[in-house]
């Protein structure tokens, strides 16, 4: 209790290092704790209508028709429980004015069995056998309205109403086809549905109890073996739902972890400018009698007391910034989110503050206890700098760091590599900084004022150093995500020498090709790119069963979802003469000609090198296949990288030609860049003529993708602006207190005959380099990461935007000039006889 009054007392008496410490750790845990509220209030809406989500308490589909044997299972499992069927499929969907790829969606009166589809004219839908139902932006893309005439497949259909609501809808943009609702009574003269076409059925039924739906699920897992089959419950479809957006958050996350690491290093260096001012407080304390155990103990209750105060005003500040940040990703739900700050965002608030303090205090702290109370009286004696011979004592403070960053990215992988990179990045800017600041110690030449200024930063390296590091780190975070979506802007340009197709068409079926072939070229265009596609599914990997993988942990990774969404899953083989151009064997050797069945050797197989690594393969495994109904071998003999932003026809598995050329089989293909004029009239043309054959308007789809890349960039950006103001705030503390340590030292300088402005640009001229040259090295950083991350995401290319480096840094140098002035403006005014006066 005695060091509790005492800590108190000292901290009043410290108040404005209070203040800046309490400032620097709030700013840090602001982001933390509204991207936790944000998570909250989109945990508890998905928790509270994961049925309205899927529609039923269980949900069972394939992409295919199930077997007799997989009905009868299903129908002693569910009983006579109420159920309800649907389709889902791709299709063209044509009016006079043109046509669009949908996603169609085709209905019983049942569905859905929780939620409603609200129409226009509030009424709820009903499905009509002649009746379509339509998204709001589908009437401006084809020029219709209510009443009109639709052409899907082989129907004409009339365009019943709009939907406005839709309980099953949770990612707004999701989609590469807005929605369209059929009656499922009429899909039998739709022409759409023909063998080898790509659609999912599902089984939707509700339980008695949302209970039942789980032993549901666990008993028609033992009872269908196949993978493919997916078995889903409301509780996994409200998990999954906002996959997306669960994605960004964890990207979030990430960023507002720099924040808080730039607050940790804001703070590092006001508590060792703290500790090196009490000195001679803990000389007395020490003589008096207290032990080293307690000094120490006497600044970690401060530590935690500023930990704890330090989250009130964080609290505060996150509600500010929860209302903006719902705003950014509002584009993205079709549901408005209530800010939920929940006590046990509270504690994980206070948990990080008190942690964070006490971690970065604990270095500085543990040199007390080596000291005696002679050596305390000489204060030029105490230099409370890092103690490199106990290095144990940075271990907890980077085993919060990476804890933080697994827990934040659901990913062991993406966490270390986060952590590892943040420290690479510390290691660069400190080295960085460190060669410029030798470099600035020894400058002899140029006016006077910018001389003395250079020089000081050169040799005050501590503090030159930490702002080094808070505005590098700040300019790299406001370059990376500009820089990457240049590169993709370039990689996906449709205009120019571009590549990238403009059509994309699939679900041709076998003998459509050669008529699709015949149009196409009357109307002197290539079908580039042609594949064929096979369904199949993996029975077995080195003669061990290839199951579905069921997680039940509760703490699963994101790369344990992905390996469980691909394993649970069928795939796609397809075979070709040459590899195409987006795709380069990186391991192993190319696949032979065409098989030879009388030769003895099992087919060969290529796959995606991510596939590979997702699923555990690797070059001479052997695979065993159901190719619809017929079990088929291969050996895996090389793994190649595949550039998927090309919008080629590109498959996770290839097989050896001259295997499967008589299977069953549908296929894709694109078509060449053509004028607007030539690709809208072509689709037309094809979607009358073909009119089972899907296809994609590839210039609007990466249109789309782009304009979901800017609406999640901007709520990124928001986090990294929130990072630059963490470092702005960083050099305010560290200007203000270098500033006020050398009151003696300017006010001499006025003695000596220098004017307020030549003072004034002494110091500006010091934060001013510190700012560019941190700022411009920061930025170049970003390109490094930039690309970095564009290859580990996307495999693709990488374009440098100068001009956002440039803006950039002039940017966080003007920054680090005005709040310089600001931090030294009331000493630079200050009347050197007034300083006497008070000494």
């Amino acid at each position: 209790m005695k060091l509790f009054r005492w800590a108190l007392r000292e901290l009043r008496r410290s108040w404005r290092m209070s203040l800046f410490f309490v400032l620097n750790l709030s700013l840090g845990l602001t982001g933390f704790i509204a991207l936790e509220a944000y998570k909250t209030a989109l945990e508890n809406h998905l928790r509270s209508n994961r049925q309205q989500i899927l529609g039923a308490d269980l949900a069972l589909s394939a992409r295919r028709e199930l077997t007799d044997e997989e009905l009868s299972a299903l129908r002693d499992v569910t009983g006579d429980a109420p159920g309800s069927v649907v389709y889902d499929f791709f299709a063209m969907v044509a009016s006079p004015q043109g046509s669009r790829l949908v996603l169609v969606k085709a209905i019983d009166d049942r569905y859905p069995l929780y939620g409603e589809l609200t129409l226009s004219d509030g009424k709820k839908l009903v499905p009509e056998p002649d009746g379509i139902w339509v998204y709001p932006e589908l009437l401006e893309q084809l020029g219709v309205k209510t009443g009109d005439r639709l052409k899907l497949g082989d129907l004409q259909l009339t365009l019943r109403e709009v939907i406005t609501q839709d309980s099953t809808q949770t990612f707004r943009s999701a989609g590469i086809a807005p929605r369209v609702f059929i009656d499922r009574a009429a899909l039998p003269k739709s022409g759409l549905l023909q063998f080898g076409s790509t659609f999912t059925k599902s089984h939707l039924f509700r339980a008695p109890r949302e209970e039942d739906a789980d032993l549901w699920q666990k008993r028609l897992f033992e009872r269908i073996k196949d993978s493919a089959v997916q078995v889903e419950t409301s509780r996994e479809s409200g998990e999954d739902s906002n996959r997306q957006l669960n994605f960004l958050s964890d990207f979030l996350g990430l960023v507002a972890l720099v924040a808080l690491f730039l607050a940790a290093l804001g703070a590092a260096y006001i508590w060792r400018l703290f500790l090196q001012q009490r000195t001679k407080d803990v000389a007395i304390l020490r003589s008096l009698g207290l032990d080293g155990t307690d000094a120490v103990l006497l600044y970690v209750i401060e530590a935690l007391i500023l930990g704890t105060v330090a989250l009130l005003p964080a609290i505060l500040a996150a509600q500010i910034l929860f209302p903006i940040l719902n705003q950014a990703l509002s584009t993205l739900t079709p549901f408005a989110l209530t800010p939920l700050l929940t006590g046990s965002s509270v504690l994980m608030g206070l948990g990080l503050s008190l942690g964070v303090s006490l971690l970065v205090a604990l270095p500085f702290l543990l040199r007390l206890r080596d000291i005696h109370p002679a050596q305390l009286f000489s204060e030029e004696k105490f230099n409370p700098e890092l103690d490199l011979k106990r290095p144990w004592a940075f271990l907890p403070a980077l085993i919060l760091l990476w804890a933080l960053a697994v827990l934040q990215a659901k990913s062991f992988f993406v966490g270390s590599l986060f952590t590892g990179a943040l420290l690479g990045v510390l290691f660069i800017l400190s080295a960085g900084g460190w060669v410029l600041l030798r470099v600035l110690a020894d400058i002899r030449s140029g006016p006077w004022e910018i001389r003395q200024g250079l020089r000081s930063a050169g040799r005050r390296r501590i503090a030159s150093l930490a702002v080094f590091i808070a505005l590098g780190l700040g300019s790299l975070l406001m370059n990376i995500l500009p820089q990457v979506k240049a590169s993709l802007q370039d990689e996906l340009r449709i205009e120019g020498p571009s590549k990238v197709p403009s059509l994309f068409l699939f679900d041709i079926q076998d003998e459509q090709v050669g008529p699709v072939q015949d149009f196409l070229k009357e109307r002197q265009v290539d079908l580039a790119h042609l594949s064929p596609l096979i369904r199949s599914r993996i029975l077995k990997v080195n003669g061990q069963d290839f199951e579905r993988q069921l997680n039940d942990s509760a703490f699963r990774t994101r790369e344990e979802d992905r390996e469980a969404r691909m394993r649970n899953r069928g795939v796609n083989l397809s075979f070709r003469p040459a590899l195409a151009d987006s795709e380069t064997v990186t391991e192993g050797r190319p696949m032979e000609g065409a098989w030879n069945a009388e030769s003895g050797r099992r087919p060969q197989l290529s796959v995606e090198e991510r596939y590979a690594g997702r699923m555990g393969l690797k070059i001479g495994d052997v695979l065993l296949f159901d190719v619809q109904g017929v079990e088929l071998e291969g050996e895996i003999v090389n793994l190649r990288k595949v550039r998927w932003t090309s919008f080629q026809p590109n498959f996770f598995v290839l097989i050896q030609e001259g295997v499967l050329d008589d299977a069953p089989k549908t296929w894709i293909a694109g078509v060449p860049r053509l004028s607007t004029e030539q690709k809208n009239g072509l689709q037309s043309e094809l979607t009358r003529r073909f009119t089972n054959v899907s296809v994609v308007d590839v210039a609007r789809t990466v249109n789309d993708l782009m304009k979901v890349a800017d609406q999640m960039s901007w709520s990124l950006e928001l986090m990294a602006a929130l990072s630059v103001l963490t470092g702005a705030v960083v050099l305010y503390s560290i200007a203000r207190s270098q500033v006020r340590h050398r009151r003696w030292e300017l006010n001499l300088i006025k003695i000596l005959g220098a004017s307020p402005a030549k003072v004034r640009l002494y110091l500006l001229s010091e934060f001013a380099v510190l700012a560019f040259l941190s700022s411009l090295l920061g930025s170049c950083l970003s390109v490094i990461v930039s690309s970095t991350l564009l290859w580990q995401m996307f495999d693709g290319g990488f374009t440098v935007d100068p001009a956002w480096i440039l803006g950039t840094t002039l940017f966080v140098t003007v920054l680090g000039v005005v709040v310089s002035e600001r931090a030294a403006a009331k000493v630079v005014r200050e009347r050197p006889l007034n300083l006497l006066r008070g000494e």
